[in-house]
């Protein structure tokens, strides 16, 4: 609203002759710059005068939001007109105030509305705050709260913004009702949707129970995309009615469906396209003719054909489908009209938002090239690989038109931080209690490479671990890694210490496989035998004249098989030990193929692998052995951001010529990483002390197999939350013994995932099914894991 107020002798004169504005003055302003507003100001002193461009300037005034009201006088002044652009300046809010809000805090108020103090108070918007802090409060189930705005204006043109609140009860979803129905049952239907009944245990989790508007509507689609991929065309879903019972304290809510009849499809055609014939775009497509009609199967029919095309460069075809539905035989024609377009090359690749990481690091993951046609597959790709390098927070890949037939591939990231520097403590299932000193660089020096110190010392282990590793080495399709290792387990009847270090040199065959070549040398030693756990009952010594005679042959060379008979030590673990400290000196190859669309938190792909390491004397060592070790794991896709995943994973070793299989060498199923339900090693053989009456420690297998099967269901999707179910099927098997069915363990169990900022975190507990004497029933496992 604006008023131009000017002397009727002025207006007068204007319609006779042209006059000249003589001066321009600002007032009313206090804290708007004068010079400010003139710059906004189409009129300068010397011009003619103009009604209209006098209601632009007010206009433009009101544009800049500083000001409540614009007015316009004038009067003669030396022969012409002087005009005088009077504001009244916003209140600036000098604080928001809520008041009666006793169960949502002032931070959480403050972020729905998302005002600035010391800012100036736009009127207009108070009705669009007090919907936003209903909504708020709607979200925490207060669906009777009222809110009253107030404005009390202050003396120096500020003003302080209170919003009196009345919360009312928290009002929860008690009944659903579906009617109509009787193609799929209601618990059918009601699976489809988000909102869901209050139940006391879950709810305050899941938030189960609360009325959303919004959610409601959406769930209304997810019904009729339900009928629909079962044929029924015509179905409808009505306006769900919601009703409050009398007391306030429950909503009732009742969605009526009207079916229709099922369809099938009739005739399947394309029209338009050119580049590719119909007998090629109908082998892309999963809908046939006869086929119950089915919505989904459309969908991906259209992104199929839209993809085909895509990979030839034409990034921007269309695909429109047509249906006609012929109700006397309840079939469906569908033409799919296809909007060819022209195919487009890539100009330049225009790559942004990297502050720290070289522009070669992002470039040379892209897999689409310049001056080349643009692949919509090798897009998809390229982000798959810029998001398994971890150093950014978001990644967009944008095509955009630069001339025709031409684009450029604009890359904008946005990093995060991959610099890591802590000290801390924890608990681990495995290690006990756990102290950790970090330091981490995930993206040195900007250039891809990765350099991380770790000490972790704990109950069971102490671990100090250098690793550095350069993606792209020389520039190369090779990758190189080395790691320096110092590690001592502490097994509670004795421990065990390796100290050295590997190098590993990979390249990269396609897109997907990777082999990898590795040499490693290290130290062996089992030290610190406990006495009373090795010799249990000195009187079953094989040597019977002195009953301390087995506990100082033991003490002159760590024991031998022909000394030692009754025992929790295992006997390969005093064999070892015999050997005092020992060198390894061996090499690896590894081969693998990896489709995980993104390694930390994959939701689809898989991984397998097969790797082989030869360890012996002519290499420089005193151990001689062999091992192999196959893995593989796949991930699928399911309804609602599910996934289901299933592992497998085998392993054998052997001890070449006389020698034996060292200690560290062996596999240790039962645990985290294994078969969980089971503490570390227990799902493997366990040494034989010749006492019942006392339990044996694991002493390893020379052979593992063991089966892993997840469900994952995110609970909070945006801290990349979840909840687990989980199987687990194997067990590890000592020299001489067969792999055999009725001897492999089971667990099964429920957990929660969590990626957090300093690495994978997993609380899981397992129960195992088929229980042995001395075994646990079940075992709470955590563990927080590293993400390089």
């Amino acid at each position: 609203m604006f008023l131009i107020l000017l002397a009727f002798s002025s207006i007068a004169q204007a319609r006779d002759k042209e006059i000249e504005i003589k001066s321009i003055e600002i007032k009313g302003n206090s804290r708007i710059d004068p010079m400010t507003i003139r710059s906004n100001l189409s009129l300068q002193e010397g011009d003619i005068f103009s009604p209209e461009r006098v209601q632009n300037d007010v206009r433009s005034l009101y544009r800049m939001g500083f000001f409540e009201e614009v007015d316009v006088a004038s009067e003669g002044f030396e022969g012409g007109i002087a005009l005088s652009f009077i504001v009244r300046e916003k209140p600036l809010l000098s604080d928001v105030i809520f008041e009666g809000n006793d169960n949502l805090e002032k931070d959480r108020l403050n972020e729905a509305l998302q005002i600035r103090t010391n800012s100036f108070l736009e009127t207009q918007n108070i009705k669009r705050y007090v919907k936003q802090i209903e909504a708020a409060y709607e979200a925490e189930a207060y669906y009777n709260a009222t809110v009253i705005p107030i404005v009390q204006r202050l003396s120096d043109n500020q003003a302080i913004l209170t919003f009196l609140i009345e919360e009312g009860d928290q009002v929860y979803i008690r009944d659903i009702t579906i009617t109509g129905n009787n193609v799929f049952e209601s618990k059918e239907i009601r699976k489809q949707m988000e909102t869901d009944t209050y139940f006391w245990m879950s709810s305050w989790i899941t938030e189960s129970g609360r009325y959303k508007k919004e959610q409601l509507s959406f769930d209304r689609e997810r019904i009729k995309d339900l009928y629909l991929d079962k044929g029924y065309f015509n179905i409808e879903v009505g306006e769900p009615e919601v009703t409050l019972n009398k007391s306030k304290e429950w909503f009732d809510i009742t969605l009526s469906v009207t079916e229709g009849e099922q369809f099938s499809i009739g005739i399947i055609d394309y029209q338009g396209a050119v580049v590719f014939d119909s007998e090629a775009l109908s082998a892309l497509t999963q809908s046939k003719t006869e086929a119950i009609f089915n919505r989904s199967k459309i969908r991906k029919d259209i992104a199929a054909i839209t993809e085909h095309y895509g990979q030839k460069g034409y990034i921007y075809t269309n695909v429109v489908p047509d249906l006609r539905p012929n109700p006397g035989n309840r079939t469906l024609d569908i033409t799919f009209h296809v909007i060819e377009g022209n195919p487009v090359k890539v100009r330049e690749i225009l790559i942004s938002g990297n502050n720290k990481t070289r522009d070669k690091v992002i470039r040379r993951e892209i897999r689409v090239h310049e001056q080349e046609l643009v692949n919509t597959k090798a897009l998809r790709r390229s982000f798959q690989r810029l998001n398994n390098l971890n150093y950014f927070e978001s990644i967009d890949l944008v095509p955009k038109r630069v001339a025709p037939g031409w684009v450029d591939l604009e890359v904008e990231v946005k990093e995060k931080p991959t610099g890591t520097f802590s000290v801390g403590g924890g608990y681990s299932s495995q290690d006990k209690f756990i102290a950790t000193f970090d330091i981490t660089m995930g993206n040195f020096l900007g250039k891809g490479q990765l350099l991380k110190f770790k000490v972790q010392t704990g109950g069971r282990r102490d671990t100090y671990t250098l690793t550095f590793k350069e993606p792209y080495l020389f520039d190369k399709n090779l990758s190189g890694t080395t790691n320096l290792f110092n590690q001592t387990r502490f097994f509670g009847v004795y421990d065990e210490k390796r100290t050295g270090g590997d190098f590993i040199l990979g390249r990269a065959f396609g897109e997907y496989m990777r082999g990898s070549v590795s040499y490693t040398i290290e130290t062996l030693e089992v030290t610190n035998l406990d006495r009373q756990s090795v010799l249990i009952d000195p009187n079953n010594c094989r040597v019977p004249s002195d009953p301390n005679t087995c506990a100082t042959t033991l003490d002159e060379n760590i024991g031998t098989p022909a000394t030692i008979f009754d025992r929790r030590v295992p006997r390969r673990v005093i064999e070892q030990a015999a050997l005092g400290n020992t060198l390894t000196s061996s090499i690896g190859f590894s081969l693998s193929r990896d489709t995980r669309d993104f390694f930390f938190d994959p939701k689809e792909g898989g991984r397998n692998s097969i790797s082989f390491e030869y360890a012996g004397t002519f290499l420089g060592g005193e151990n001689d052995y062999y091992k192999i070790i196959a893995d593989s794991s796949r991930f699928f896709p399911m309804w609602w951001e599910h996934v289901f995943s299933l592992r497998g994973r085998f392993g054998f070793a052997e001890g070449i010529g006389t020698k034996n299989l060292p200690v560290g060498e062996r596999f240790f199923v039962g645990g985290i990483n294994t078969v969980r339900g089971f503490n570390f090693g227990e799902a493997g053989p366990l040494s034989d002390t010749g006492n019942p009456a006392f339990r044996g420690e694991p002493e390893g297998g020379n052979k593992q197999l063991f089966f892993n099967v997840e469900y994952l269901i995110p609970i909070v999707k945006e801290a990349k939350v979840k909840f687990l179910l989980f199987y687990d099927y194997g067990a590890a098997f000592r020299e001489g013994d067969a792999i055999k069915p009725n001897e492999m363990r089971e667990a099964a169990g429920i957990g929660i995932r969590w990626i957090s900022p300093v690495g994978p975190l997993r609380l899981e507990q397992g129960y195992n099914i088929n229980k042995r004497p001395g075994e646990k029933k079940k075992t709470i496992e955590f563990s927080i894991g590293s993400l390089f």
